[in-house]
């Protein structure tokens, strides 16, 4: 994720700064590294502390972006490049600079891959259609292979949210470690129920052996069932970070896109959030 864009000018005085993400940086390693950027008037790619950083010069002056290590380097160079030329527009008058500032967030958006994993009927569709706002289904159509949806006018920071709903019966399970590239977030869906709990074992056995535990999230969804399990007691039963959904209730969507931001940044003591990252757009 892209977390914040600086422009700073020829006499060092910083003309463009927005925070995307809760993230803090050094002004003054900023400096010195557009200082750098300057200096050599080349496209220079940075690890500064615990965050990338990638600087274009722009005339006499420099376009920075910070982002996660995560970020490729073919990505940025692709968005810097449009954020500079964007701005250029707006020094040569042709068009306001609010209107860029409006724009700057289209600019450095990134598409955060979501994969939802979990055997047949526990609701990963319904999750789907709970985030784009859609009508519930009625009744239970398995998915084939895997359905891709994209969020509709929701934004995390600087994600767009992309959705993979994977089939959870086992004949599709092949595809599974060939469509993991570039995932982000695993859900793992269980119905809170004792005996589906225990079947999703096998799951995390198959993401242990893949590598992809570190971005398990388990989701302990129809919490409105009778005999549904708590959250706490499945976490405890599976070892992983859990939290519980009503996915057919319309008022969990707010508590859903909570939990993709939970899990983008666990280590952050989000009582203490600076910013609210989750944005709607018109």
């Amino acid at each position: 994720m892209i977390h914040h864009v600086f422009i700073i000018d020829a006499r060092d005085t910083v003309v463009v700064q927005k925070k995307f993400w809760i993230i803090n940086v050094d002004k003054e390693e900023i400096r010195r590294f557009a200082f750098r950027v300057k200096t050599n008037q080349m496209l220079l790619i940075e690890e500064i502390g615990s965050i990338k950083c990638i600087g274009q010069p722009l005339g006499r002056g420099v376009v920075i972006l910070c982002a996660e290590f995560v970020d490729e380097d073919t990505t940025l160079m692709e968005k810097i490049e449009k954020v500079a030329f964007e701005f250029r527009r707006v020094i040569s008058y042709e068009e306001e600079f609010d209107a860029f500032m409006r724009k700057l967030d289209t600019y450095v958006t990134t598409k955060l891959k979501i994969s939802l994993l979990g055997h047949g009927g526990v609701g990963k569709t319904t999750i789907l259609h709970l985030l784009n706002g859609g009508k519930m289904p009625q009744t239970y159509i398995p998915t084939i292979g895997v359905d891709i949806q994209k969020v509709e006018r929701t934004r995390i920071g600087t994600y767009e949210l992309l959705l993979w709903d994977f089939a959870g019966q086992e004949r599709f399970r092949k595809l599974w470690k060939t469509l993991f590239s570039r995932c982000r977030i695993v859900f793992l869906v269980t119905d809170s129920t004792l005996e589906n709990v225990l079947q999703s074992r096998d799951i995390l056995d198959f993401l242990k052996e893949h590598d992809s535990l570190n971005a398990v999230v388990i989701i302990a969804n129809k919490q409105d069932l009778p005999g549904a399990l708590q959250p706490s007691i499945v976490q405890r039963l599976l070892g992983i970070k859990t939290f519980g959904l009503i996915a057919i209730d319309p008022n969990d969507r707010l508590k859903a896109l909570d939990i993709i931001q939970k899990s983008l940044e666990r280590e952050v003591d989000w009582t203490k959030m600076e910013i609210d990252t989750i944005n709607f757009l018109p």
